[in-house]
């Protein structure tokens, strides 16, 4: 497999899905004419996961060539996976900001001696922008990588994200009446949440092979 480009993550990712899952699990199947053997040379362009195009020559076996020529066009196929890895890290990236503004937050409120009562109005200011916060990122919906990219990092996505339709970063609740030690213990758990998400991205980028 050959590589060229500014950013070689997410392309050498591409043909991994392609040689290691089977793309069927990546689109779903549409009809269209093909190429004969050729494409087990054809260059095509995906977008990396900082949204550079990214040229990528693909020389497969051929028995993967017969399952594209049945499934659906090569650099469609590329493509969709590169799209799916990099709407994941983008999605972490966003979410890591908003966990970071929610742990300002946080740390306005905490201090050591002695703590704000908990009718203080800075306080409840701070609890109401967290509060916000935790809104927000609520509603974000990051996709999980694609195998099998998500075989290496699913201990850390479970441990961080629900499941369903959507996967959303799960943080702890803060209601404004609470003392001090929960607001603490708050901000420890949103440090995991920041640590655990960073290794998610972190994993994902070492998880891709370049020739």
């Amino acid at each position: 497999m050959r590589i060229e480009g500014n950013d070689q993550r997410l392309a050498a990712a591409t043909a991994v899905q392609v040689q290691q899952t089977g793309v069927q699990q990546m689109l779903i199947p549409k009809a269209a004419h093909y190429q004969d053997a050729k494409i087990a040379s054809s260059s095509n362009t995906v977008q990396s996961i900082t949204g550079d195009k990214v040229s990528i020559n693909v020389e497969l076996p051929q028995h993967n060539i017969d399952t594209l020529q049945r499934i659906g066009n090569t650099s469609d196929i590329l493509n969709a996976v590169a799209t799916n890895l990099r709407q994941t890290y983008e999605g972490l990236t966003a979410a890591s900001a908003v966990v970071e503004k929610m742990k300002v937050s946080l740390n306005k409120v905490i201090k050591d001696y002695p703590p704000y009562p908990i009718e203080d109005q800075g306080r409840r200011q701070e609890l109401m922008s967290y509060s916000s916060l935790q809104k927000e990122i609520s509603q974000m919906m990051i996709p999980p990588p694609v195998p099998p990219v998500y075989d290496k990092v699913q201990h850390l996505w479970t441990s961080i994200a629900t499941s369903g339709s959507g996967n959303t970063i799960q943080t702890p609740s803060v209601p404004q009446d609470v003392p001090v030690t929960h607001i603490k213990a708050a901000a420890k758990q949103l440090d995991f949440i920041s640590g655990q998400i960073n290794l998610v991205q972190e994993t994902m980028i070492n998880s891709v092979k370049t020739a």
